[in-house]
């Protein structure tokens, strides 16, 4: 009985994790994390086609690509590289598409590491 009961429990959360991932990430989003000067939010674009994500993130500078981005199943990444006046700034960006639409992972830059969100907006 408590193995059916398991073997339920994982199906049904195999099954959720597989629709939020149906669901893709094309579209318009809202990426929020907090910051040494307190919490970021900028908007994003993404587009999805198989396991390839294009897209790109506004910033205080403008609008700036992603790049290396990726969807596997549930798991989203990407990079965003930012040049400012010689040097480069890198941040990578990992995280989970959840059952509810939102995507929370990890934003790992020269900084450190933080928890990141993103919420799927309509324009």
């Amino acid at each position: 009985m408590l193995g059916a009961l398991i073997a339920l429990t994982s199906s049904v959360a195999a099954a959720q994790d597989a629709g939020a991932a149906k669901a893709g990430v094309t579209g318009n989003w809202e990426i929020s994390w907090e910051g040494p000067q307190g919490v970021m939010t900028r908007k994003a674009e993404f587009k999805q086609e198989g396991e390839t994500l294009t897209g790109r993130l506004e910033g205080r500078g403008g609008w700036t690509d992603i790049k290396d981005g990726k969807v596997k199943g549930s798991e989203v990444s990407f990079v965003l590289e930012m040049t400012r006046g010689e040097q480069t700034f890198r941040q990578e960006f990992k995280g989970t598409l959840k059952d509810d639409g939102t995507i929370v992972g990890t934003l790992a830059s020269p900084r450190g590491e933080v928890t990141w969100t993103g919420k799927r907006v309509t324009t």
